[in-house]
């Protein structure tokens, strides 16, 4: 089965749309501004953070989430790997595959990405994001560095700044606590973010396995979160969130390789 991230956004989406949305869907939007950009492209000899799957906009059916978007994390550079001894019938692989990207390094750029798209289609009013990870590879590298090296574009002068509820599912953490997880990540520099302390999850925040990801093992839900406060409610901010308490989560448990993790803003 092949990494993947399925991002969904919640909230609402009003007023007309600035394309023809006859013609355009999400998907092709999505993948269009993803390439513009350089984050996702079709050449191999382009820049990669992620390849596109699937898209679809859900404002029209479903009051509170917007839509969602699937992309793949098999990205990164060709390596050679085991073929199963007892394959799948009339599957026939090569003993070569691309190693898969991480997740961390993806997100800010993805939920920007996705905001970008769904905004050709309305006004997007976010109030929270969820991603669905399956099938990572284990035994990641912390991606601390990149994290750090991108705080300057949040340090404004905004006074408004936001708070916000990170909740997860009890695979990303395996057996250890939460508080753990608020430990780790004060222990590093997250200036002008602030992750203050674990919370209770109300059944409002909590995550929910969507129903257009069939291949996920469901996990039961973790009853504590993270509280966190922000300098800004932004895509990329709440992307950035994201990345970092999965960054965390993963040093502290190596092997969660299919997990969800969701930040509402409160």
């Amino acid at each position: 089965m092949s990494t993947t991230l399925f991002i969904e956004a919640f909230g609402q989406l009003s007023g007309p749309a600035v394309i023809d949305a006859q013609e355009e869907d999400l998907h092709s939007v999505f993948r269009a501004r993803a390439e513009l950009m350089g984050w996702a492209a079709t050449s191999d000899e382009s820049p990669l953070l992620w390849s596109m799957e699937e898209a679809e906009i859900t404002a029209d059916t479903d009051p509170y989430r917007i839509g969602w978007v699937q992309v793949g994390l098999g990205v990164g550079p060709f390596e050679a790997f085991s073929i199963p001894t007892d394959p799948v019938p009339g599957w026939a692989g090569l003993p070569i595959r691309r190693r898969s990207g991480e997740p961390v390094t993806a997100l800010a750029a993805l939920v920007q990405c996705f905001s970008d798209a769904l905004g050709r289609f309305g006004a997007v009013e976010l109030s929270g994001l969820q991603v669905t990870a399956s099938e990572l590879e284990t035994g990641t590298r912390s991606c601390r560095w990149y994290l750090v090296s991108a705080l300057n574009w949040f340090n404004t002068d905004s006074k408004a700044g936001a708070e916000a509820i990170v909740a997860f599912d009890q695979d990303l953490l395996g057996c250890h606590d939460v508080s753990e997880l608020v430990a780790t990540l004060q222990h590093k520099d997250t200036y002008p973010f602030e992750f203050r302390t674990a919370v209770a999850v109300s059944e409002r925040n909590a995550v929910n396995v969507p129903a257009e990801t069939p291949f996920y093992p469901v996990a039961p839900k973790s009853d504590m979160g993270v509280f966190v406060t922000m300098p800004e409610w932004t895509p990329s901010a709440a992307g950035w969130v994201l990345a970092s308490v999965v960054d965390a989560a993963r040093l502290i448990e190596p092997d969660a390789n299919s997990f969800m993790a969701r930040v509402t803003r409160v």
